[in-house]
């Protein structure tokens, strides 16, 4: 049989198209208290999160929850510490990069850091510390959408507790792919 002959017969065996649901008019979920959602779903994942304490700083948040660490990299500061390949990163113990939201039904965190040229220090970093604004806490994924926009710098993604997995030789394995601790700071 020729190409065009075997497409043509799997385009008349094709079952018959089904409408989508109409998504909007479904009901969602919506937390009374997001931030208790995200933390409790958060602890589970093997993360932690925090609300900012009044008058405290990022800094001395990132001390009190990690007391003892190597080399820190804070992109929440403005003039901070620029990287000349992927690879400079590979020894940072405490990373703080800002996160532009939060999403309480699954504890993941959009980053899309425009000034940050290589990404590689979301996922080699030791102890990965995610800043967000309060406001900045949504019900669902599908509230999140809402807000985020790919195109704006070329890179984004969703970042969740911190990196495990279980399936080499039956072993939990903390920091698989990425960092072994993960800490989301809500300002």
């Amino acid at each position: 049989m020729s190409r065009d002959a075997i497409l043509a017969r799997i385009r008349t065996a094709r079952p018959p198209a089904t409408a989508l649901p109409d998504i909007h008019a479904l009901p969602f979920v919506q937390y009374d208290d997001r931030y208790a959602a995200f933390a409790g779903l958060i602890a589970n994942l093997g993360g932690q999160a925090l609300q900012l304490a009044e008058n405290q700083t990022i800094r001395q948040a990132v001390a009190a929850h990690f007391p003892a660490h190597g080399r820190l990299v804070d992109l929440t500061q403005a003039g901070h510490e620029e990287a000349d390949s992927p690879h400079a990163w590979h020894d940072v113990d405490v990373a703080i990069v800002p996160g532009q939201l939060a999403v309480a039904e699954n504890a993941a965190v959009w980053v899309s850091t425009p000034g940050n040229r290589y990404r590689s220090l979301y996922f080699l970093t030791q102890k990965l510390v995610l800043v967000v604004p309060r406001a900045q806490l949504v019900d669902t994924m599908r509230d999140a959408y809402r807000h985020i926009r790919i195109e704006e710098h070329g890179f984004g993604c969703f970042i969740s507790g911190s990196s495990r997995t279980a399936d080499i030789e039956q072993s939990l394995v903390m920091g698989a792919h990425g960092a072994m601790a993960a800490l989301v700071l809500f300002v």
